[in-house]
């Protein structure tokens, strides 16, 4: 047990916080299969309003998880992930942890020359990747440029609402319209 001095934000907690908590046992996937069976119906994501249920969670894992053991994913090979916070983002993650590899996260809005020097450093043969990078990665040149590129649409994680509102044409700007209201007080 410690004492307030060698740890004083303590202190701040509310009475109901507990100073010290019980780690799970196991690994990030044993955490994840445990949840599928504890709350399988439950709400395990939820993206702008489309929720994923624990059961579905683990399905879709599974599924990626062979996927990429099929294309030659192995135990401590380097596994490029380049997705922004999504639920594919989730699946990818654990699935490259439940076949032993190595999740090696990047920034899905760097440029060639900022992703080349990361990839030269890992050496992924294999990447998963926002639909939307795939030109940015493929513009990496040859010896870093990956082998297998999995390309991820993120609208087909959107509730249909929002992936219909997605595709709607958008209005050309006219001349005849404001584009600018600005209020001014006279000074600069």
């Amino acid at each position: 047990m410690t004492t307030p001095t060698e740890r004083p934000w303590l202190a701040s907690y509310a009475p109901d916080v507990p100073h010290e908590i019980d780690l799970p046992q196991g690994s990030l996937v044993d955490i994840v299969d445990q949840s599928v069976l504890r709350f399988p119906g439950g709400t395990a994501l939820d993206f702008l309003g489309a929720e994923t249920s624990y059961r579905e969670l683990g399905e879709r894992i599974a599924r990626a998880a062979q996927g990429l053991h099929d294309a030659g994913v192995r135990a401590g090979d380097p596994v490029a992930i380049v997705l922004p916070n999504c639920p594919q983002h989730v699946v990818a993650f654990y699935a490259v942890l439940r076949l032993g590899a190595v999740v090696v996260e990047h920034n899905p809005l760097y440029t060639p020359r900022e992703l080349q020097h990361q990839f030269e450093d890992h050496g992924a043969r294999t990447v998963i990747a926002w639909d939307r990078s795939v030109a940015t990665i493929q513009a990496l040149p040859d010896g870093v440029r990956p082998e297998r590129i999995v390309s991820v649409d993120l609208t087909r994680a959107m509730p249909r609402r929002t992936r219909l509102l997605l595709r709607l044409p958008v209005p050309k700007a006219r001349a005849a319209r404001a584009a600018i209201a600005a209020k001014v007080t006279g000074t600069t």
